[in-house]
């Protein structure tokens, strides 16, 4: 039928939408865009660079530039270009135009000059400085028959009546041409002058002296420069572009003062750990989250804000701000990375360092890695960084070192500088073939692996609790205690009414199976609280209130703790568990050097051999506390082993009393402790014997000192040489005049060093101070970065992503190098980060 519409298949209407698309593409392409028409402001270059080459540049500006005047480009691909301005206080101010695509910026020889109306205001934006001290005055040399000339210095100074010597800045040389030129003659001589001709400049060095003296005082020169002036000034009175300056700039004040507001919001929540939305995100509801409300309590006190808020808050999308939710978690993001720039910028400054790895489950069962990192400061004191937190790793030895690298590549940061490594004792960490220790050191074969020294002292007491079975038997009680009355608030008022009645008691406490120092918390409230909390379980078992199995439950318990067994285990643990909670907590602290552990683990060592021979002392203050005389199993009639028919008589002693307590328990945990302890320590002891003699250099003879530093020359050779030998042999009478504090660890004699006027004669011991004491000896920053990830993604925060919450957790960590970074640095990054609507 005719007339009838043709209804197309699907793959002719793709094509003829292309060539719809085609066509009105080459359309756009013939109309000339709207900024064509404008001179358009772009950052200059004192060379002569193709504006083709030229708008594929990056355009940084350089330090010394206080303005850029950008009028507002509108372009197919962004709404508005960014505007950025540099503090007020530099020194000078440069305004570049856009030039055609034949010509070219001017650059410092004026003989290659394009001079046209772009040139010239360029030029009088940018008037070219001359210096002196770039001009190659040997090949200036022109002759004169047989005598040759050259330029010198002075005839570029203008010799004044009274012998003052002044600068001739209209001075322009050409090196190309190897003459001299006006610069104002140039641009706006109204005759004809040599030195106002681009084509010949003058070249006569035999008159020179006469011919600038006679040229600086020509009326055609003091017109030229009458004309530049006028026209300089012209750019500083009441013209459409500078009322269009004063709006840009005011502009940009606004919304800076703005966004300094919202980053200190954003910093002082970040830094506390607080969190930031609510269910609402406008201003005036009660549920619009912290960062909101802070705003709003800022705005009480600040008319800016108040006014700002008043306008601009609540208009909804599209509408500019720089309030929302977005802007926060770009604040948040650029601030996070600013600190991670600050720390890595140190590291690489200090060259060398060691890693700190742990991984814990966040609130939503996802693996998360922390990664620290062990470095010394300029001032010679160790520093632990917080760098992040890597999702879903796995406990794989290799899928952690992938992680890492891929970490440590993103930061730029070399692994070959790593000294040292600190994990837990897990086999996945520490394992010798397949560990994440072993793949390290393919990176770094000197980056040595050092156990969690705090870790592993809680292992020691560990293992030795479960080792007798009243020792595992005693802990459980302590633990059944503590159940038995949190679970009720009515038995846990009359615990602590009982309590709160004896100032020298403390409430009972909980057992925690990965903080052996709880236990110690434990030990120390029982002990102190002990008829206490006997009182307490009499009360509740004659109270008839009570139901039955509460009552039996009670009693049950009153005649565990009554017996001279669980009192004994209370006064033996007490005092060792309070020295091993000392000594963890020294451990933990970062100003602490391998010495210094081995040291700690020396002392307990022998404090706990020394505790072997006390069994009496705490038998007899047992026997005070429950007052009685006999252990559980006296009384009891023991049961012997049955016998096989072809086993010989022997003298099996079946030990009963104190003896089977001091034998079998006592002295069972007391050995045990001394043995891991002694293991343990060799981990930190075959580290520190490579280093320990230098402390000891005042004891040792020259030979043994030499030996020992060969020692190290072999194990460091990329970082020591032979120079290093008699270097410490020289340090040795340099050692004797420090102070007894200053060398009483490795870090206060580095400390001591790195500030005194001895680091350039010793560079190498130096060096060798500050490999050792990058060394960390415990991975407790890792464990503190846990705590923080506990307090921000907590059961109401479940759905942050992982990203923004190692960003927080970097600031809410490294708080105090947020304080330090100054807020115009952030908002600078913030605004050329992207293009913005509003001037920035």
């Amino acid at each position: 039928m005719s007339g009838k519409r043709i209804k197309l298949s699907g793959a002719a209407y793709q094509k003829a939408a292309k060539e719809k698309k085609k066509n009105n593409e080459e359309l756009l392409q013939k109309i000339p865009k709207l900024h064509s028409f404008f001179h358009t402001r772009i950052v200059g270059s004192p060379e002569m660079i193709p504006i083709e080459e030229y708008s594929q540049s990056k355009r940084c500006l350089p330090t010394d530039i206080s303005k850029i005047e950008i009028p507002l480009n509108t372009t197919d691909d962004t709404k508005v270009t960014e505007i950025s301005t540099q503090p007020h206080s530099q020194q000078a101010e440069i305004t570049v135009y856009d030039f055609n695509e034949k010509s070219q910026i001017p650059g410092p020889d004026p003989v290659k000059w394009n001079l046209n109306l772009d040139s010239n205001y360029f030029l009088l934006a940018n008037p070219p400085k001359i210096d002196i001290s770039t001009i190659p005055f040997a090949e200036t040399k022109r002759m004169f028959g047989n005598i040759s000339r050259r330029l010198t210095p002075d005839h570029f100074m203008r010799k004044l009546q009274n012998g003052e010597k002044k600068l001739r800045e209209w001075i322009l040389y050409s090196p190309s041409k190897n003459a001299l030129f006006c610069f104002q003659c140039l641009l706006f001589s109204p005759k004809p002058t040599v030195f106002g001709n681009k084509n010949e400049g003058f070249i006569n060095w035999k008159k020179c002296n006469e011919s600038l003296q006679e040229h600086e005082t020509s009326k055609t020169h003091a017109e030229s420069v009458r004309i530049w002036f006028s026209r300089i000034k012209k750019e500083d009175r009441g013209v459409i572009d500078l009322e269009l300056k004063l709006n840009i700039e005011n502009q940009i004040s606004y919304w800076k003062n703005v966004l300094y507001r919202v980053v200190e919001t954003v910093s002082f929540l970040a830094s506390r750990g607080l969190a930031f939305r609510g269910n609402s995100h406008n201003f005036g509801s009660k549920q619009n989250g912290n960062y909101l409300g802070c705003l709003e309590l800022v705005a009480k006190f600040d008319p800016f804000l108040s006014a700002h808020i008043a306008n601009y808050g609540n208009k909804g999308k599209g509408n500019v701000s720089y309030l929302s939710s977005n802007i926060c978690d770009e604040f948040i993001s650029l601030m996070s990375d600013t600190v991670i720039d600050k720390i890595v910028s140190e590291i690489k400054e200090r060259k060398y360092f060691s890693l700190i790895v742990d991984s814990t489950p966040d609130v939503t069962t996802r693996d998360q890695l922390t990664v620290a990192i062990r470095y010394i400061s300029n001032e010679g004191l160790p520093v632990e960084r917080f760098l992040g937190f890597i999702p879903s790793v796995g406990h794989k030895g290799s899928d952690m070192e992938q992680a890492l690298l891929k970490k440590f590549c993103e930061l730029n940061i070399d692994l070959k500088f790593c000294r040292g490594q600190s994990y837990d004792n897990a086999s996945n960490m520490s394992g010798v073939y397949n560990g994440l220790q072993t793949r390290i050191k393919n990176y770094s074969s000197t980056a040595f692996f050092v156990p969690c020294s705090a870790h592993s002292l809680n292992l020691i007491g560990s293992n030795a609790a479960d080792t007798t079975q009243e020792g595992t038997k005693f802990f459980f009680i302590c633990q059944a205690i503590y159940n038995f009355f949190s679970v009720s608030t009515f038995r846990w008022n009359i615990l602590t009414n009982i309590i709160e009645k004896n100032p020298g008691c403390v409430k009972i406490k909980k057992l925690c199976s990965t903080r052996w120092s709880s236990r110690y918390d434990v030990c120390r409230a029982m002990c102190n609280g002990y008829a206490q909390v006997l009182s307490a379980l009499n009360t509740i078992c004659d109270d008839e209130g009570q139901k039955k199995d509460t009552r039996h439950e009670a009693r049950s318990i009153k005649n565990k703790i009554e017996s001279l067994n669980f009192c004994f285990m209370i006064c033996m643990w007490t005092p060792i568990l309070q020295r091993f909670n000392a000594t963890s907590i020294s451990l933990q602290s970062i100003d602490i050097d391998l010495a210094t552990v081995v040291t700690l683990y020396d002392s307990l060592e022998k404090y706990v051999e020394d505790f072997r021979e006390r069994f009496d002392v705490y038998l007899e203050q047992a026997k005070t506390m429950c007052s009685k005389q006999l252990f559980s199993w006296d009384g009891v009639r023991q049961k012997k082993r049955n016998k096989f028919f072809d086993e010989t008589e022997s003298n099996e002693e079946l030990l009963g009393g104190e003896q089977k307590m001091k034998c079998e328990v006592f002295y069972v945990i007391i050995d045990k402790l001394a043995m891991n302890l002694r293991e343990r320590k060799l981990s930190y002891t075959d580290i520190n014997n490579n280093f320990g003699f230098i402390l000891k250099l005042d004891t040792l003879d020259t030979n043994g000192i030499r030996e020992s530093a060969k020692n190290l020359v072999k194990i460091y050779p990329e970082d020591l040489n032979e120079t290093f030998i008699e270097e410490l042999v020289q340090f040795k009478n340099i050692l004797n005049l420090f102070s007894k504090e200053d060398k009483s660890s490795f870090i206060s004699l580095l400390k001591c060093l790195t500030n005194s006027s001895l680091l350039t004669t010793f560079p190498n011991v130096e060096i060798v101070l500050r490999i050792f004491c990058c060394m960390a000896s415990s991975n407790a920053s890792g464990e503190r970065s846990f705590s923080v990830l506990k307090r921000i993604k907590n059961y109401l925060r479940s759905a942050l992503v992982d990203e923004k919450m190692s960003s927080l957790s970097i600031l809410n960590i490294e708080s105090d190098i947020l304080q330090q970074i100054d807020w115009s640095d952030i908002i600078h990054k913030f605004a050329v980060l992207k293009s913005r609507k509003k001037l920035i």
